[in-house]
């Protein structure tokens, strides 16, 4: 698939100079010289979504930023972003967005894992080389005890690392480790925020944890998760914690919006297990388990 990353760059610089303009798949795949059958598989089989969900969800992006940073009528920006309607245009913009383009500018907060960013750089080869675009689907028969510590974190106010270097510190600490001392990072199910609704500067529980073989005497400024039996949609991030956000960008902002499957209100975790290497090396692998319903 390396083979046709310049082909699937020049078809997404040609997008976006033509987000404005009336734009088909088979006029972005002629602009680089593949039939449509062909491009549309290629893109799809390097991005894990379509050609048309792709430029659908990069002029709703376009036009939310339009709302927020102009006065100009919902009608103006639906037709800039040809849209035959504004009806037309409220419909896809809540399929997305969960909100009316009039209270989506009223809210005035741009959600982070529903906007689609340019799929150029960084983000193209993150795709390519960094995470699976789908999921195998595992079961997981028992409950899995973790002993850690925790906090609240946010998109621009990131500590987990600092609670990765309090927990190392402190792992003589613990109780009953598992032999083969594996790490789990974990988020909670959180109850009183929308996903929508998440921007950069919203708060979450993070838990950074070994896991033991039983619970016994919690040590001091520690606590006990037990991470529950299920399903769960597991995708494999090979490189640095660094890159996870992308990881989590392609998860929340366009896997979910594509699988037919069901998120189960679970906790879903990171799995830090012997082919970690640590959180630079750019081979290192984490395992990201996403709660699903059977």
């Amino acid at each position: 698939m390396q083979t046709y990353k310049i082909q699937i760059e020049q078809a997404i610089r040609f997008i976006e100079s033509h987000l404005t303009e009336r734009l088909d798949a088979e006029r972005v795949a002629a602009s680089v010289h593949l039939s449509y059958y062909h491009f549309h598989r290629i893109f799809a089989a390097m991005t894990g979504e379509t050609l048309g969900d792709y430029i659908r969800k990069r002029r709703l992006t376009e036009a939310a930023v339009a709302l927020l940073s102009s006065e100009r009528s919902i009608l103006d920006i639906a037709i800039e972003y040809q849209f035959e309607s504004q009806e037309a245009f409220s419909r896809s913009f809540k399929q997305v967005f969960g909100a009316t383009p009039g209270s989506f500018r009223k809210r005035s907060t741009r959600p982070i894992f529903l906007e689609k960013g340019t799929l150029l750089g960084d983000r193209l080869q993150h795709r390519l080389d960094t995470i699976s675009l789908v999921p195998s689907i595992a079961e997981i028969k028992d409950d899995i005890h973790v002993v850690g510590v925790s906090g609240a974190v946010s998109p621009d106010h990131n500590t987990i690392p600092e609670l990765w270097e309090e927990l190392l510190q402190r792992r003589h600490e613990i109780q009953a480790l598992t032999p083969e001392l594996t790490g789990y990072g974990i988020c909670p199910p959180q109850h009183d925020v929308e996903f929508r609704d998440i921007t950069e500067h919203s708060p979450f529980g993070h838990m950074a944890g070994f896991s033991v073989e039983r619970i016994a005497d919690i040590p001091h400024g520690m606590r006990a998760y037990t991470i529950s039996a299920g399903a769960y949609a597991v995708f494999k991030h090979i490189g640095t914690t660094q890159q996870l956000r992308s990881t989590y960008d392609y998860i929340w902002g366009t896997w979910l919006s594509n699988t037919p499957l069901h998120l189960a209100d679970r906790a879903d975790f990171e799995i830090y297990g012997c082919d970690f290497y640590g959180p630079h090396h750019p081979q290192s692998t984490i395992w990201i388990y996403i709660p699903i319903q059977k």
